[in-house]
């Protein structure tokens, strides 16, 4: 099968969830796909042992891979997260597979009704939920709402939650506290944890290492642009431009005048380590891949570098320094900082 006659016999499915790049359909008992699919994903499915389970399918539409979702709540949740992946690429015949179950941010569909045929008996159901949530704002901004907690936070920031398939509002008082899904010990149990994220930033007299790093591999050059997203105190904008670069940097505490933008390299020096908010996390690093036109440099700090047995865990990594925790509860960090995911590791994301 060409990609060209694929193409064609994927443009030929009446119904599916189509989004620039691929098409998601519901795999039923009996669903029909045209003969030369059909065909093909029986194929598929005795050669890499696909199992019932796996309930949806994404058919590319720019390349020959075919994909199997499994969603184990498809029905029952109003957006199920995603399990297990199978991604075969049909002109290698090899298969990726990749697990979800214990990612803590997997993720998540959205208007399930277009997922299912015309005549499906829960589409009506489905279809009134993504009306709901339409009115009430939740899909203005659709670049992250695809995963779990990214999801979780805007329903708060809304105030509505969603019982079953129906959407309703919460009453004021009543929602979770955004910035506090676990409190910190002696911080109360009504108690909101602060965290000063700026307080991290260092007053440096020396470019960092992952700067110095881009200089001596010679990936930055002088006609190279350089965005510092984070720049904290900006010591490194401020070496670079002595040193003739176009460099420039934004941070929400000590830069926050300067907007943010475009460069061929974006650098995010520990900067993912510092968010608590996982969704948050994601969200950033999102806008920083989005401003890097060649390179996106990320760094984060390793576990030999953190006191981890004095720390209070906090979500899915510690605080590294309490300075108070009693009166009315609040969480603050000393100069070591927050440092998130003990381990972590830097690295160099080429763009092609």
């Amino acid at each position: 099968m060409t990609l060209n006659e694929y193409q064609g016999y994927v443009a030929r499915i009446s119904h599916g969830k189509r989004l620039p790049g691929a098409l998601y359909v519901a795999r039923d008992v009996g669903s029909d796909f045209g003969a030369e699919l059909n065909q093909l994903l029986a194929q598929l499915v005795l050669v890499f042992a696909v199992g019932p389970e796996f309930n949806l399918i994404k058919f590319r539409t720019e390349e020959l891979k075919v994909s199997f979702l499994h969603y184990p709540e498809f029905m029952d949740a109003p957006h199920p997260a995603l399990r297990h992946a199978v991604t075969i690429d049909l002109a290698s015949g090899k298969a990726r597979h990749t697990d979800y179950a214990d990612n803590l941010n997997p993720p998540i569909l959205h208007r399930k009704e277009t997922f299912l045929a015309p005549e499906h008996p829960r589409r009506a159901a489905f279809a009134a939920l993504t009306k709901a949530e339409e009115a009430a704002g939740l899909y203005e901004h659709t670049a992250t709402i695809g995963f779990k907690l990214n999801w979780e936070r805007l329903l708060r920031e809304k105030g509505v939650i969603i019982e079953g398939h129906e959407l309703q509002r919460v009453e004021n008082g009543n929602a979770p506290h955004p910035a506090c899904g676990h409190l910190l010990p002696n911080a109360g149990k009504e108690g909101v944890c602060v965290v000063d994220r700026h307080k991290t930033a260092l007053t440096r007299y020396e470019l960092s290492k992952p700067v110095k790093s881009l200089l001596e591999y010679g990936m930055l050059k002088s006609s190279t642009t350089f965005f510092d997203y984070g720049c904290g105190q900006g010591s490194d904008v401020r070496g670079l431009q002595a040193l003739g670069h176009a460099a420039e940097g934004w941070d929400p505490v000590h830069r926050p005048e300067v907007t943010k933008r475009e460069a061929d390299i974006v650098n995010m020096g520990y900067v993912l380590n510092v968010i608590e908010d996982p969704a948050e996390r994601l969200e950033a690093l999102v806008d920083a891949y989005r401003r890097a036109r060649r390179l996106l440099v990320v760094s984060a700090l390793i576990q030999e570098t953190v006191e981890t047995d004095r720390a209070a865990q906090y979500r899915d990594g510690i605080v590294s320094k309490i300075l108070r925790a009693t009166g009315t509860p609040a969480i603050h960090r000393g100069r070591t900082g927050q440092h998130r995911r003990a381990g972590g590791v830097g690295g160099v994301l080429r763009f092609p």
